[in-house]
């Protein structure tokens, strides 16, 4: 079968943070021998074709107002970037119509899912994947706009679905009782898939140059909803036997310093994937105060490598939890969460993260 991905996000390599789970799942598609092509955004560049692995990708013009740190903090600095996401949505309903696939996977209801279930001319089977901005910006939208929307793609008989249930759940409580009950009835819910590389030797070097009995890692964009501050307040509460080193960087980070006790955090800034996903891999535990992810890639990230975390309740992380002893759940105070980290503090006898015979594994553990 031919499979066409559209996204928003792709990685322009292995260290670039964006879309890791979009690659993730085209070549799980890939390996069960599809032919799969990735119809994805590329800023500043004119039209290109590469290979990646197993996958052909189809790089289009008009991407600027998507990438790193998200369409919408590009948008708000840059409101003319706007225009990009026509032009993309234009440019790949022409790449799908050359390419005739039989199958279209259409990752985020909009910009990617709705263009193709109105404007594509390809008969190809339709599936959407709701991420958390696309149903965060449906929200936002007129009530009936909303449902002018969710009505065109159930008409065009989309197979849809949501990374989270409290997505689902956050979409259906925005549409008319009716249409509500036709989302449920036509749509599945699965978390993205994510898959990480073997970070083993760096990991074990970072932790031997940890001399504090706990090393924690919070990683992610530094805004005010992430709640860093919550892990930084945790690290001066446990006064020297937790070093929390901070992967990310965002407009929160000057205040964010500002709290921190130096000797007991390190600010990363922005690093390169590979080593942010060491950080997290040598670490006793990876802290994620955050309030408003719905299915956090970075926590599955985590389980992945066999890192242990410490998250507050938002979307469906709790019930993760429930089916992971692996994931702690904190109340969103410091106390709490220095309470829950101390919970995996390496003991007599047990080895700490950095020592683990392997950092990695090759998907998570959760359903």
């Amino acid at each position: 079968m031919r499979i066409a991905v559209v996204t928003t996000s792709y990685p322009a390599s292995p260290d670039d943070a964006c879309g890791h789970f979009v690659r993730a799942e085209a070549l799980e598609l890939a390996r069960l021998g599809h032919e799969v092509h990735v119809v994805a955004p590329e800023p500043d560049r004119a039209l290109m074709v590469r290979s990646d692995d197993a996958l052909r990708i189809w790089s289009l013009p008009h991407g600027a107002a998507f990438g790193w740190p998200g369409a919408a903090s590009r948008v708000r600095h840059n409101p003319w970037r706007a225009a990009g996401a026509a032009g993309f949505a234009a440019l790949a309903m022409a790449r799908l119509n050359a390419l005739r696939p039989d199958r279209i996977v259409a990752h985020w209801l909009v910009p990617c899912a709705w263009p193709i279930a109105l404007g594509s001319r390809c008969p190809a089977e339709l599936h959407a994947i709701a991420h958390g901005a696309d149903v965060r910006m449906l929200l936002g939208m007129p009530a009936p706009v909303r449902e002018r929307l969710v009505s065109a793609l159930l008409h065009r008989e989309v197979k849809l679905r949501f990374v989270a249930h409290t997505l689902r759940d956050a979409l259906v409580n925005g549409l008319s009782p009716s249409l509500g009950a036709c989302v449920i009835a036509r749509s599945s819910v699965r978390p993205a898939s994510v898959s990480v590389p073997d970070v083993t030797a760096r990991a074990r070097e970072l932790r031997r140059q940890c001399e504090a009995p706990i090393l924690a890692t919070v990683a992610g964009r530094l805004v005010q909803d992430k709640r860093v501050e919550l892990a930084i307040g945790a690290a001066g509460l446990l006064d020297g036997r937790m070093h929390l080193a901070v992967a990310g960087d965002g407009p929160d980070a000057e205040r964010l310093r500002l709290l921190a006790d130096a000797g007991h955090v390190r600010f990363l800034g922005r690093v390169p994937r590979h080593d942010a996903l060491a950080w997290i891999a040598a670490s006793d535990v990876l802290i994620h105060p955050s309030a408003v992810e719905a299915a956090p890639t970075v926590v599955r990230e985590a389980r992945a490598l066999g890192t242990s975390v410490v998250a507050c309740a938002s979307g469906d992380v709790e019930r993760w939890a429930g089916d992971d002893r692996g994931i702690v759940i904190a109340e969103p105070t410091v106390a709490s969460i220095a309470r829950a980290v101390f919970l995996f503090a390496p003991t007599p006898g047990k080895a700490s993260r950095g020592e683990d015979a392997s950092c990695h594994r090759d998907s998570s553990p959760l359903p």
